[in-house]
């Protein structure tokens, strides 16, 4: 097992956060607590899981014609639309590790929560690894029912992707439903761990043991590791870690492919001043015409990398070619001052490429966006392409594409 920091978020308006820091070389792990800037500190090297509260999550089992993954995606999200309370569009689902053929088991939750947790988790700087509802980390047994008092709440499960948390007051009554609506298949035991387990209304024929949690949920994953077969993690799809990382890096991608290229060249050159190390230049040199393909897949001829090498360079910062050339650095520099001037703008991300920007923004309505196109494309000097625009939360997110003319 990784080593691994798991963490509860914090309550209403409270901005506490509480975790646990799992290791075979932690003998006594104990409960710590505080703000973000805490936990980012404490997280160095651990796997972070982040549970979610499963209050705000719905768990259900779908039957669906097909094993492919991504088909089963488009099939479940509609396989019980009348069951939602929000619009699928409005909603992530995120399936489970099951290995039952025609059946699917999807945690669903808002995309505002999504967005929510991850904001907080990303303006810290904390790269989380699982992001997990609460209810499917509480252990559970075959045949037997647990339930976990924790405060003013209690988390019930019922099997392997079952499981429901409920208000104290209302925990009884939600009770009495499943008992109902499980007569036939009743459990063999109901496990109750927490001190307030008195008021628990349970059918005589099944047996109770209560178990002492006097750390909450947090408490019991020393004994009871997160089975991670059975913790559906909702960062998948366009949360996942990869998509996530993904859209840090990209933008810099070509920037740091170039600057990786530089410095195995120049240490080469250095390595080269003695004969008795020829056969590290040569690693080196076959190392830079492979980072080299790798940021220019369509470079045929490669005479000298790094000659090569500084003239892309060039034509990044604009420094390099004609002066009719289009370069990244002259493009940028002209529409930086009309993305500034442009009231509401939040720019996520540049990509250049054959002397061509994507621009991937938000603005507060398509009339911005087209008064942003007209500015862009002002005394025919560039040709500027609205590719795309979707509406979501009273934003628009669109996609500009801005081509310079040359001169």
């Amino acid at each position: 097992m990784r080593d691994q920091i798991v963490v509860q978020l914090p309550v209403d308006s409270d901005t506490t956060y509480r975790w646990i820091k799992l290791s075979p070389t932690i003998l006594s792990p104990a409960i710590a607590s505080g703000n973000i800037e805490d936990l980012v500190t404490d997280s160095v090297g651990f796997q972070v899981i982040v549970l979610v509260p499963g209050s705000d999550v719905g768990l259900y089992d779908i039957n669906v014609p097909t094993q492919n993954k991504q088909r089963m995606l488009k099939a479940i999200r509609y396989a019980n639309e009348e069951d939602l309370a929000s619009d699928v569009e409005d909603l992530h689902f995120a399936l489970a590790k099951n290995e039952e053929k025609d059946k699917a088991s999807v945690a669903i939750v808002e995309l505002a929560l999504m967005d929510q947790w991850q904001a907080a988790f990303h303006s810290a700087g904390l790269l989380v690894d699982m992001l997990v509802p609460d209810s499917l980390v509480l252990p559970f047994v075959e045949n037997e029912l647990s339930i976990l008092i924790e405060g003013n709440t209690a988390i019930v499960r019922s099997g392997p992707y079952e499981a429901f948390n409920a208000e104290l007051d209302n925990l009884n009554f939600m009770l009495s439903l499943w008992f109902k609506n499980h007569e036939e298949t009743l459990p063999e035991k109901v496990k109750i761990w927490g001190d307030d387990f008195s008021t628990v209304e349970v059918p005589e024929s099944i047996s109770v043991e209560h178990k002492s949690a006097t750390n909450g949920l947090l408490g019991l994953l020393d004994a009871h590791p997160i089975d991670m077969d059975k913790a559906i993690n909702f960062l998948q799809g366009d949360y996942s870690r990869r998509e996530q990382l993904g859209k840090i890096w990209r933008p810099w991608r070509m920037a740091a492919s170039l600057a990786g290229v530089l410095f195995v060249l120049q240490l080469g050159l250095a390595i080269v001043q003695s004969s008795s190390l020829e056969a590290q230049r040569d690693a080196l040199k076959a190392e830079g015409i492979k980072i080299y393909k790798e940021a220019f897949p369509d470079a045929k001829r490669i005479v000298n990398v790094k000659s090569q090498m500084q003239n892309k360079l060039n034509e990044l910062k604009g420094s390099g070619g004609s002066a009719s050339s289009v370069t990244f650095m002259s493009l940028l520099s002209d529409t930086g001052k009309v993305f500034k001037a442009t009231a509401g703008l939040n720019l996520k991300s540049i990509r250049y490429k054959n002397q061509m920007i994507d621009v991937e923004l938000e603005v507060p309505n398509y009339q911005v966006l087209d008064q942003l196109k007209q500015k862009l494309a002002k005394k025919g000097e560039r040709d500027v392409e609205i590719q795309s625009a979707v509406t979501r939360n009273n934003i628009v997110q669109g996609r500009l594409q801005i081509k310079g003319l040359s001169s």
